[in-house]
């Protein structure tokens, strides 16, 4: 193995981690919220709105990834003539953020359902609204109890969108697919790749383990 000509596709790389990056965290951002929007009819169990959440989170759980960016990519702009301008990025992005979201809102789910069934009850009795009791008392207690899945599937986000190169985005996995193309040096160039993923994946397990000190320290 040539280390040499993996740090030089490592190098090749830097320039396209910030669209690797960006596939991954705008999506996640926005997955985020469209993942609490879907957890509030099933917790709170709304007619209707109930079980079209829990087909979404089935139908984007139950399947491939490349299938449902496929499927919005290539498919959606030929059915419906408003969404023929959707780029490669803009066709990336709503893909992860929809497949994200089943995941996260199962996640939140969780955490809410961890939230003492007491202090609910408690603040119905003292007249606080469905909201201010999400606000108040719910979210705060849930976003420790969420953390840790919530990184799980940032992880899973970051190396799913090595199948962004699938539609012609030019991120990490794309370039190294380029350099084993020209070299045929394929066992380093990948290795560049996935090197390169793992240091990411690496700063996020750090950064939870000490958001997660910090809430034991403060809980102490």
């Amino acid at each position: 193995m040539d280390l040499n000509f993996v740090g030089q596709v490592f190098l090749k790389m830097l320039p396209a981690l910030p669209r690797t990056l960006s596939v991954t965290v705008l999506p996640f951002i926005a997955a985020l919220f469209l993942g609490l929007m879907v957890t509030l009819p099933i917790v709170y169990k709304i007619p209707v709105l109930k079980p079209l959440c829990k087909v979404y989170v089935s139908f984007f759980r139950g399947t491939p990834f490349i299938g449902q960016l496929f499927m919005i990519y290539f498919g959606l702009p030929r059915m419906f003539a408003c969404l023929s301008a959707m780029d490669k990025i803009e066709g990336f992005v709503l893909t992860m953020a929809l497949n994200s979201s089943a995941y996260l809102s199962e996640i939140i789910r969780g955490a809410f359902l961890a939230v003492d069934r007491g202090q609910i009850e408690a603040a119905k009795s003292i007249n606080l609204s469905r909201m201010q009791t999400l606000r108040l008392i719910v979210i705060p207690q849930a976003i420790p109890v969420a953390v840790p899945g919530i990184v799980n599937v940032l992880i899973d986000a970051i190396k799913g969108s090595s199948l962004a190169f699938t539609i012609g985005i030019l991120d990490i996995t794309a370039v190294a697919k380029i350099q084993a193309g020209i070299t045929f040096r394929y066992f380093e160039a990948y290795m560049a790749m996935v090197m390169m993923y793992w240091f990411i994946v690496l700063v996020l397990e750090q950064m939870q383990k000490r958001y997660e000190q910090r809430i034991k320290l403060t809980s102490a």
